[in-house]
Formats: structure tokens, C-alpha cells, sequence
């Protein structure tokens, strides 16, 4: 064998490791954004009355995205309450009236984007008057 062709196939065979040492150290720098940038859902209060309103606060979505905002008891499916549009940095303040004929119990807020893949979760009670 040529020392030529030893070369080229010594490159070939060194080509894929190094596209993969390429294309790990282009991800790792990306992983611990992606964890800084989570959603996140808060509420003002973690108690609330039958009547009375709960603002949710989310961040770490898309910027200008459209979404669906559940509520249900904690492992439970939940229902649609509402909706909100985040913001150029991918937050949003929604408030959200507590039905009147609520019942008591612990609910779980859901702030949900693209079918749910990329949500956000916080926990509240109801109270009875």
C-alpha cells in the first residue's frame, strides 16, 4: 500500500470520531441554557376562595406564544381555564376568576404550549368561604 493511500484511509477513518468530538462539544454548552431557560409557573397565592381571583406568572416559554391554561386536582385530568400570550421574552401574567361553585380541594395550574410538550406546573387550594 502507498504511503498516500495510508494517509487517506487513516483520515476516513478518524473522520467520524472527530464530527462526533465536534458535535459534542458544540452541545455541551447549549445543555445548561436549556435548564436555565425551564418553564416556570408561579401563583400570587397558594389559597383562594370560591369567587375570588388567582394570578398566574409564567417564564421560561416561547416568546410570542399562545397558551392553554388548565386546572384539575393533582393527578386528575385538568380542564381548560383560560389562555395567555407570553411576551417577547416568553412570560405572561394571566388572572383567573375561581368559579363561585367551586369545591374545595388541592388543584394543580398547568400553563401548556405545543400540545402540552412544553408546560409548566403550580400547585393552589380552594377553600371553602
Amino acid at each position: 500500500m502507498t504511503p498516500l493511500r495510508c494517509t487517506a484511509l487513516a483520515a476516513l477513518a478518524l473522520l467520524p470520531a472527530a464530527t462526533v468530538a465536534v458535535a459534542q462539544a458544540s452541545s455541551s454548552p447549549a445543555a445548561p441554557q436549556a435548564a436555565a431557560q425551564a418553564p416556570q409557573l408561579t401563583t400570587d397565592t397558594t389559597i383562594v376562595k370560591p369567587g375570588e381571583t388567582l394570578t398566574l406568572t409564567g417564564r421560561g416559554f416561547p416568546h410570542d406564544a399562545h397558551l392553554a391554561l388548565l386546572a384539575g386536582a393533582p393527578h386528575a385530568n385538568a380542564q381548560r381555564i383560560g389562555g395567555a400570550q407570553t411576551g417577547r421574552r416568553g412570560s405572561f401574567v394571566a388572572t383567573i376568576r375561581i368559579r363561585a361553585r367551586s369545591s374545595a380541594g388541592a388543584f394543580v395550574a398547568r400553563a401548556c404550549f405545543d400540545a402540552c410538550r412544553v408546560h409548566a406546573s403550580a400547585r393552589f387550594r380552594i377553600v371553602a368561604h
